[in-house]
């Protein structure tokens, strides 16, 4: 292979988009809450946080990795907390004042990763993660967005936590 051919493919890898990593990933806004600097849910809120444990974890392979984060505020950790006790799994905090770079902690992953966040770090996140744009107003709390990422590049859907 010719300098240039191997130059040419050298810099294609580097265009490459930054979303090709293997993952199955899950953001999701806490659940309702109480007021407060740091409130705790509500009922609604724990009962919205049962709901996304349950759809999470019938549509996660079981058998594949999976890293469960939250910031660390009552309200993100107790909506996180149902799926880490069905699943047995620990909850690691990540600063959400440092997206950019949790984003690329995120991309070193394989398996399922679900991220609780907030109205405006989901969003933010979602960007980084896949290029697609959403916002989730203060007073929407259904909102979990899926991504399935593969060589294929990135599936989104966007899906609801309320009853059906």
């Amino acid at each position: 292979m010719n300098h240039a051919v191997v130059k040419s493919l050298v810099l294609l890898i580097c265009l490459l988009p930054s979303v090709v990593f293997a993952a199955d990933i899950w953001l999701f806004r806490h659940g309702e809450k109480a007021q407060g600097s740091d409130p705790e849910l509500t009922p609604a809120g724990h009962e919205r946080a049962q709901r996304i444990a349950a759809i999470i974890q019938a549509g996660r392979d079981a058998d594949a990795p999976l890293w469960l984060f939250s910031t660390d505020y009552q309200r993100t950790r107790q909506t996180i907390a149902p799926l880490a006790a069905m699943a047995g799994a620990k909850v690691t905090l990540y600063n959400p004042r440092q997206l950019a770079e949790f984003a690329e902690e995120l991309r070193q992953l394989q398996g399922t990763v679900v991220v609780a966040g907030h109205s405006n770090t989901t969003p933010a996140l979602l960007k980084l993660l896949s290029g697609i744009e959403r916002q989730i107003s203060e007073d929407r709390f259904d909102a979990l967005y899926h991504l399935k990422t593969g060589a294929d590049g990135v599936e989104f859907e966007a899906l609801s936590s309320n009853l059906r």
